[in-house]
């Protein structure tokens, strides 16, 4: 056997040091990943307010800031988005070369990132892309055996997604954005949530994520009609539901000479400036003292959950400050598809109920006695027949979806006539002397 001498041991060393130098830092890259997604969340930085003048399509409804996401141009897939081409062809480019283009005019990066979260970004894109489409392809292929037995999701993930992946009201549920937006959870799965502790499973390959991708396809939906009614709630009080703070100043839609403008926290309650008829200027608060001048949501009945989302996240509203994800997808849910025709159920005029009090005399015993008492009095911080009788449309409201931060059941699922004729029954409950 010839022996290795002095000189051939020195180069091979110098080799393997040169290879060594040149790999690429998976922190580094998966890092690059989460910039990708959105790097004002991982910097904590502000992005512009201004809407980034590469992003060329007017047909999506995007924030300014989110423009600035390199994902929202270059898409989860890597391909191109909203009329701007995609960075596949850039995998293997000088990562040196790639952070001059992050530096010129039509990115205009070099003030908004430093040396290393530019040298992060350009070695995802040069060595942490993936073929998306095979990937999503691949887990579909995976047997129902397979994927329900990941226990790398029950081990790993579900201390904070929980087993079914939708105890994080910050996102959507696991299951859906699995099935609607595979490539996003891919980008996710393998690098992580931008400013999170998630970990990034690319470490784990990608025949893991691949599984992984088919588990979450078949976790459970949120449900529609719980989530209507929780949006009833936080519409009612978010403040009080959420157990938020309450805010200390008044919302800067609501008119400074209003009634409730001293009063910060009311200010920001969705009924204060819409109503519990959800008429606004057009139905009960069109005068008095909750009266704003505001006009009603009943026009958003049946819009895109989406697109009042989006409403809500606007300057007009500023809830996406102070609600997360979730919470804000409940309320455009009940927007959408929670509000009813009250005028069906009470006399505008009167305020009397159209029901038949005698029959909802046997519906309240049985179903709302046991925590308001036979005559009203249990429970609430007001008496149910007095309130009845004043704000109907406020009992309405409860009635249908419960109270915030409260264990009363929503009723919406029952027969309107029901509903109706219970609540034709507490408007004859009468206070004590």
């Amino acid at each position: 056997m010839k022996r290795t001498t002095l000189a051939t041991w020195v180069l091979g060393l110098v080799s393997l040091i040169g290879t060594s130098a040149n790999a690429v830092d998976p922190a580094s890259v998966v890092r690059g990943g989460r910039l990708y997604d959105n790097w004002s969340v991982e910097l904590k930085a502000r992005p512009p307010n201004h809407p980034n003048p590469v992003f060329k399509t007017q047909q999506v409804r995007v924030d300014a800031p989110d423009t600035w996401r390199c994902v929202a141009c270059h898409g989860w897939d890597y391909q191109g988005n909203n009329g701007v081409s995609g960075v596949r062809g850039r995998q293997k480019a000088d990562p040196a070369a790639l952070v001059a283009v992050l530096k010129d005019a039509n990115h205009g990066y070099e003030e908004l990132l430093d040396d290393g979260d530019r040298l992060d970004l350009a070695n995802f894109i040069a060595s942490g892309q993936t073929d998306m489409q095979r990937l999503v392809e691949a887990a579909r292929r995976v047997k129902p055996a397979q994927a329900s037995a990941n226990k790398v999701f029950a081990t790993v993930c579900s201390v904070c997604h929980g087993l079914d992946g939708d105890r994080l009201r910050q996102i959507a549920p696991l299951g859906d954005s699995a099935r609607q937006r595979p490539f996003e959870v891919l980008h996710v799965a393998l690098n992580g949530h931008p400013g999170g502790n998630m970990p990034a499973l690319r470490t784990l390959g990608e025949d893991t994520v691949v599984r992984m991708l088919a588990y979450l396809q078949t976790l459970p939906s949120f449900n529609l009609a719980a989530s209507i009614a929780n949006g009833g709630r936080l519409y009612d009080d978010w403040q009080t539901h959420i157990a938020g703070q309450r805010q200390a100043l008044p919302h800067p839609a609501y008119p400074p000479k209003a009634y409730y403008a001293n009063t910060a926290s009311e200010t920001w309650r969705c009924k204060e400036c819409h109503g519990w008829d959800y008429k606004g200027n057009q139905g009960q608060y069109a005068k008095g003292e909750h009266a704003t001048g505001i006009k009603g949501l009943r026009a958003m009945a049946g819009a895109d959950p989406e697109r009042i989302m989006a409403v809500l996240r606007s300057r007009s509203h500023l809830y996406g400050a102070v609600l997360k994800y979730r919470d804000l997808q409940d309320l455009a849910n009940f927007v959408s598809q929670g509000q009813i025709d009250m005028d069906t159920v009470i006399d505008p005029r009167t305020g009397l109920a159209r029901g038949d009090a005698s029959q909802g005399a046997a519906h309240y015993r049985s179903m709302c006695a046991g925590c308001h008492g036979l005559e009203g009095h249990f429970v609430a911080k007001r008496h149910t027949g007095r309130v009845s009788r004043t704000d109907p449309w406020h009992s309405l409201h409860n009635m249908l979806n419960g109270h915030p931060d409260d264990t009363m059941p929503a009723l919406r699922e029952l027969d309107p006539k029901v509903i109706n004729d219970i609540l034709a029954h507490i408007q004859t409950l009468k206070e004590r002397p």
